[in-house]
C-alpha cells in the first residue's frame, strides 16, 4: 500500500544507545527497587538489567535514568529519577519476550534469523523486543525523546520490526499502523534514522521508492507528505494566566512543518463556552459565537454554534513559516480551561484535517464534528 494514499485520507544527535552493564548501583536502581516501583512487588520475577543510560527526558534540570531490564515473560524499558538517597519511578514502555533467542536481520534473505550477524561488531544493547534504541530531540524541545525499534510477530507477516516512538513517556509514533505497508511485508522490517538538522524521521531511508519523513507537530509524529501543511504547535502564551471571569490576552504561535499550500484553515474551539474576543486589527480571523451557523460533517448539515470558535485562515503558508493567532478569552467554569485546536486543508475536492481517526495522540470530536487536539494551557 502506497504510503501518501495511507494517511491522505486525513490527512542531540542520532546516536546508538550504548549502555553500561556493569554500573554502579548509585547510577541506576537496585533490583529490588525496580520490582517494587514498576510491578509493586520487591519479591516478585528476577529482574536482570541490560543496561542504563542518564539522559534527559523532560523539561527539568535534572538527569533521568533509563534502565532496560528483563523480568519473566517482558522485557521493559522504564525512567526513573534520582531523588537523595531514593528513586523516583515516572513511566515504562513493556514488551512481551519472543524468547527467540538472539537474533538479527539478513537483509539479503529480507528476515529475522537467528544467530549473530557475522563480521558485525555485536550490538552493545539489544533485546528480544527491543532491538534498536535511539534518543533524540525533537523541534521545540530541549530534552530527548525515546524511539524505539520493537520486533513483533503476527500472522501472516511472521516476525517484522516497526518503530515506535514516545515522548515523556507518551507514545507520539506507532509503526504498528504500518502493518499493511508493501515494503514491510516485503522487506519485513521498517528500518528508520534521525536527521538532525530537521528534528525528524525517515522511515526505509535507503529505498527511493517507498521512503517517507515524518515530523512531530507537537502532539504526534505525522507523514510529510506533498502539498500537506503540518501546522505544528510552537507556544500557547496566557498573560495574565487564566482565572474563571476575568479577561485573558491568548497567543498561540504555530509553525508550518509540512509543505507549502495555498490554504490553511485553523481552527480554536471553546466547549466550557465563556467570552471570546479579536485581539485588536485581526486579519484572516472570523469568530463565530454561540447560535451562529457553523457546517457538522458528520450530520453534513448546517447548525447552530453550541459554544465559540476560532477560525483563522492562512494563505500560502510556506515551509518552516510561523503564523500566530491573537485573542482574549475569558473562561466561564475553570481557570485551566478545554481548549481545542484543529486544522483542516482542501486536497483536490477532499477536506483533510489533522488529527484525524488515524490519530494516535488523544482528541475529541468538536462542535463541527472534527478530531481536535486538546491544548495545554500554561499553569503559570
Amino acid at each position: 500500500m502506497n504510503l501518501s494514499n495511507l494517511f491522505r485520507v486525513t490527512a542531540t544527535f542520532l546516536f546508538a544507545f550504548v549502555f553500561c552493564v556493569s554500573c554502579s548501583q548509585k547510577e541506576h536502581p537496585s533490583d529490588s527497587e525496580i520490582r517494587q516501583a514498576v510491578y509493586g512487588n520487591d519479591n516478585g520475577q528476577p529482574v536482570r538489567v541490560l543496561g542504563q543510560k542518564q539522559i534527559n527526558l523532560d523539561e527539568t534540570p535534572e538527569m533521568e535514568t533509563l534502565v532496560l531490564f528483563q523480568s519473566g515473560t517482558s522485557e521493559v524499558l522504564a525512567a526513573f529519577r534520582k531523588d537523595g538517597s531514593s528513586w523516583d519511578y515516572l513511566w515504562k514502555l513493556e514488551f512481551f519476550l519472543q524468547n527467540l533467542g538472539p537474533m538479527y536481520y539478513d537483509a539479503k534473505l529480507n528476515s529475522w534469523v537467528p544467530g549473530s550477524a557475522q563480521g558485525k561488531e555485536k550490538v552493545t544493547f539489544a533485546g528480544d523486543c527491543l532491538r534498536r534504541i535511539v534518543v533524540a530531540e525533537l523541534p521545540g524541545d530541549n530534552f530527548n525523546s525515546v524511539f524505539v525499534e520493537v520486533l513483533a510477530e503476527e500472522p501472516p507477516l511472521g516476525l517484522f520490526s516497526v518503530p515506535m516512538g514516545y515522548r515523556k513517556g507518551k507514545k507520539i509514533w506507532d509503526g504498528f499502523q504500518l502493518k499493511e505497508h508493501e515494503e514491510l511485508k516485503r522487506s519485513k522490517r521498517v528500518d528508520f534514522e534521525y536527521n538532525q538538522k530537521d528534528k525528524s524521521f525517515r522511515i526505509f531511508p535507503t529505498n527511493p521508492n517507498y521512503s517517507q519523513e515524518f515530523v512531530f507537530n507537537g502532539w504526534e509524529m505525522i507523514p510529510n507528505l506533498p502539498m500537506q501543511p503540518v501546522p505544528a504547535f510552537v507556544s500557547l502564551e496566557v498573560i495574565p494566566k487564566f482565572e474563571i471571569g476575568k479577561e485573558s490576552l491568548v497567543t498561540l504561535q504555530l509553525k508550518n512543518r509540512g509543505n507549502y499550500v495555498s490554504l490553511t484553515y485553523l481552527s480554536i474551539s471553546f466547549p466550557e463556552a465563556g467570552s471570546v474576543r479579536l485581539a485588536g486589527e485581526t486579519q484572516g480571523v472570523r469568530l463565530y459565537k454561540k447560535g451562529d451557523i457553523v457546517f457538522n460533517v458528520v450530520q453534513n448539515k448546517k447548525i447552530p454554534a453550541e459554544y465559540p470558535l476560532l477560525e483563522a485562515t492562512k494563505e500560502g503558508w510556506a515551509n518552516n513559516f510561523r503564523y500566530g493567532i491573537k485573542f482574549y478569552y475569558t473562561p466561564k467554569e475553570s481557570a485551566n480551561p478545554k481548549i481545542l485546536f484543529r486544522s483542516t486543508y482542501k486536497f483536490y475536492q477532499e477536506i483533510v484535517s489533522i488529527p484525524n481517526q488515524f490519530s494516535i495522540a488523544p482528541f475529541e470530536r468538536d462542535q463541527q464534528g472534527f478530531p481536535s487536539y486538546l491544548l495545554e494551557t500554561p499553569t503559570n
